[in-house]
């Protein structure tokens, strides 16, 4: 009830903010569509003030918070009443009158429609039972929070999966404005669902700004909100959908600031853009291609004068992003003395091969959008479509895993797990060609403003593209970076659309509502089927989100490991104090959250276990054999690399120790030979028995959980202090 209440109360400051400064029309009325995104960003940016002021004094509480509500709401209603008390009030007849008359004249997309609504009600229903299970999200995204909440503040943490530090913090601070109140991940999901509402109505008013038709622009729209990994996002707690829709909120603002002439639109646009750069990382490199889109319309509209709004979108984009979007760059800073991270970290993940590899990640990143999500066409045509980029990588005689840190094994997805999932067989069937159109237009109908504006969104993602191929390594997960470019850069997509009905229509209407109907239901873990099985066998809410966050996924059967262990732990009394050594894979967010219960859990580092005290622990716990930590040091130069490379290039370990750590390095390969140049990436530590037996500890037992996905197996074992019981 209250998260509700503060929920409640964001929402009405920020409605009353956004008809303050939201432009208003001859009768002194907010219009447009600027009022519902002032509103959705100026509450994402009270939730990040809120918990960043708190954080200051590690004060973040649920009386705090509330506390913080009220301030700003007082505020916002002193501000409204001095300001005529503005409401804005959505036409909402209107509009439904004027989109049911173009779905009327247009029976495939009345059929889009339908398949529009039943997908909504699908996503609903996953949104309000399903818990958060996907593995990125209980090692980082949601775990992060789940610290932040024990220790009162958003500063570092001790952790051997160092995304927990290093990646921006804006979505996990929302995660925590949640949790800090339900003390679980109860309805997460909808970030990821209003994300993907916003984006639509973004494209949807961006066509509208170039006076498209309502038939293209529902035509887009359907299409875009099809994609076979839009929707698998708003059914988990990945951000890319997040960022779309900051970031189209960003330049459908910076577009009607042009229009009316406002500052205040511009300095809203900017805004969004700093809480974007605050979200994830794809946003920084996406800018360079954003701004040059505002660049182009600026231009097309003030001429001379347009780096006008151009320089105070940039002044307003430093302010916002110091305010809203700094805090963890800063905390980089000190501890790692860079903002992006860790030595490791940027080494991972960081750009490497020269011109070639930057060229072979374009080409790449381009055969990306031949996905085939949830169809097996793949199987007859991709092998065709992957020997076609190795002919053409040969071609430019480029080695097929230059600059590639995580292969795709050189196959065509058509799976619908998430972290390899694209947007669909609609990619290259619909978005490619349109990208391609939009290009070729610009330059023939130079004089057209419909087809210039499309040609700029165009024009925008080959950028994007440039951009993404020199910023990071190729991995096959950045799959989830391009379905991101591609929203932004969808209004081209009207350009495909087809007054009359042909052959071609009713393949797009075919696969559109494949995706809306079918797809929906059967996203990988989240079978809507199986769920609701699970939702009749099952007597409460509570024991529904519990089988099916702690199954094995088939049929939601059986029990994790973590969860097996957070049950050990609570049969001990509470108070009782365990320390963690886990592995930088592990679920930690499972164990963590017990410590809002009462007990008592500390993380620890396997590659610093001989240096700590045990002697006030009641048990230990190892989760693993083998214990993978990544390395957090500022500078590793003087840390010893034990492994060796044997003949055929692998990697072995020493002898064994009761303690050891092999340090792992990364060069041009995992496993470098070149100790001088190369970058320690993690630590693999083994801490056996005889290690805690020395220190007083007697071993309970270890449990060997073994399962057919390798990420759902564990060895862990219990240690209990003897001295102490004594």
């Amino acid at each position: 009830m209250m998260f509700f209440i503060s929920l409640l109360m964001v929402f009405v400051s920020s409605y009353l903010s956004a008809s303050v400064f939201s432009p208003k029309d001859k009768e002194n009325k907010p219009f447009g569509p600027a009022p519902v995104l002032y509103t959705l960003l100026i509450m994402f940016a009270q939730v990040i003030l809120t918990f960043e002021t708190l954080s200051l004094f590690s004060a973040i509480k649920e009386f705090n918070v509330i506390a913080l509500n009220i301030l700003f709401l007082i505020i916002s209603i002193i501000f409204w009443n001095k300001n005529n008390r503005p409401l804005y009030i959505p036409k909402v007849k209107k509009t439904f009158l004027k989109i049911w008359s173009a779905l009327k004249k247009d029976k495939i997309l009345m059929i889009m429609a339908f398949g529009f609504v039943f997908c909504l009600c699908v996503i609903t229903i996953l949104d309000v039972i399903m818990p958060v299970i996907s593995s990125d999200a209980l090692t980082y995204h949601l775990n992060r929070a789940s610290y932040w909440l024990v220790q009162g503040n958003l500063n570092h943490f001790v952790i051997t999966d160092d995304r927990n530090l290093v990646m921006p913090i804006n979505s996990e601070i929302l995660y925590l404005w949640n949790i800090l109140f339900f003390k679980n991940d109860i309805g997460l999901f909808f970030i990821s669902f209003i994300s993907y509402l916003t984006s639509l109505f973004c494209i949807y008013n961006i066509l509208e700004f170039f006076n498209f038709s309502t038939r293209r622009k529902l035509w887009t729209f359907f299409i875009v909100g099809s994609f076979a990994s839009v929707i698998a996002q708003t059914v988990s707690v990945e951000t890319d959908i997040v960022i779309a829709a900051i970031v189209l909120s960003s330049i459908l603002l910076f577009l009607h600031s042009l229009k009316e002439k406002s500052k205040c639109l511009i300095f809203f646009s900017s805004l969004a853009y700093a809480i974007a750069m605050g979200t994830k990382t794809p946003a920084i490199i996406a800018f360079p291609g954003v701004f040059l889109l505002l660049s182009y319309f600026a231009y097309k509209y003030e001429k001379k004068e347009c780096y006008k709004p151009l320089l105070t979108f940039l002044f307003f984009l430093c302010f916002n992003f110091l305010i809203f979007s700094s805090y963890n760059y800063i905390l980089n800073f000190l501890q790692f003395d860079n903002p992006l991270g860790s030595e490791s970290s940027r080494k991972i993940h960081g750009f490497r091969g020269g011109i070639k590899a930057f060229v072979a990640n374009y080409i790449r990143y381009i055969f990306m959008l031949f996905d085939f999500s949830g169809f097996r066409y793949s199987e007859y045509v991709g092998e065709h479509i992957s020997n076609a980029r190795l002919a053409i990588l040969s071609f430019l005689h480029i080695p097929a895993e230059l600059g590639v840190e995580m292969t795709d094994n050189n196959e065509i997805n058509n799976r619908l797990m998430d972290v390899k999932m694209g947007v669909g067989i609609l990619g290259f069937l619909i978005f490619l060609p349109s990208i391609v159109t939009s290009v070729v237009l610009g330059f023939v109908k130079r004089h057209n403003k419909k087809i210039t504006a499309l040609f700029a969104f165009g024009t925008m993602f080959l950028i994007n593209v440039c951009c993404l191929s020199f910023s990071i390594a190729y991995m096959v997960f950045s799959v989830r970076f391009m379905t991101f470019l591609i929203v932004i850069s969808s209004p081209v997509i009207a350009l495909s659309y087809i007054k009359k009905n042909n052959i071609l229509k009713v393949l797009i209407l075919f696969f559109v509502m494949s995706y809306f109907v079918v797809m929906s239901c059967n996203l990988s873990g989240r079978q809507l089927v199986s769920i609701l099985k699970v939702v009749r066998q099952e007597k409460s809410y509570d024991a529904i989100r519990e089988r099916i966050r702690c199954s094995l996924y088939v049929g939601y059967n059986g029990r994790a490991p973590f969860c097996y262990v957070r049950n050990m732990i609570k049969q001990t009394p509470k108070g009782t104090k365990f320390g963690l050594f886990m592995s930088a894979t592990d679920r930690f967010y499972i164990l963590n959250m017990l410590n809002t219960k009462g007990y008592k859990l500390d993380t620890l580092l396997p590659e610093l276990a001989d240096t700590y005290n045990y002697d006030d622990y009641d048990f230990i716990i190892t989760t693993d054999k083998i214990l993978i930590s990544t390395v957090l040091l500022n500078n590793t130069a003087n840390t010893k690399v034990e492994y060796k490379i044997d003949k055929n290039g692998n990697a072995f370990y020493p002898e064994y120790r009761p303690f050891s750590c092999v340090y792992e390095t990364h060069d041009k390969n995992f496993y470098s030979k070149d100790q001088k140049n190369a970058i320690i990436m993690d630590s693999r530590c083994m801490i056996a028995d005889d290690f805690f037996i020395k220190r007083g500890y007697a071993s309970l037992g270890a449990f060997n959980f073994k399962a057919d996905y390798k990420d759902f197996s564990n060895f862990v074992t219990i240690y209990k202090n003897t001295k102490k019981q004594n």
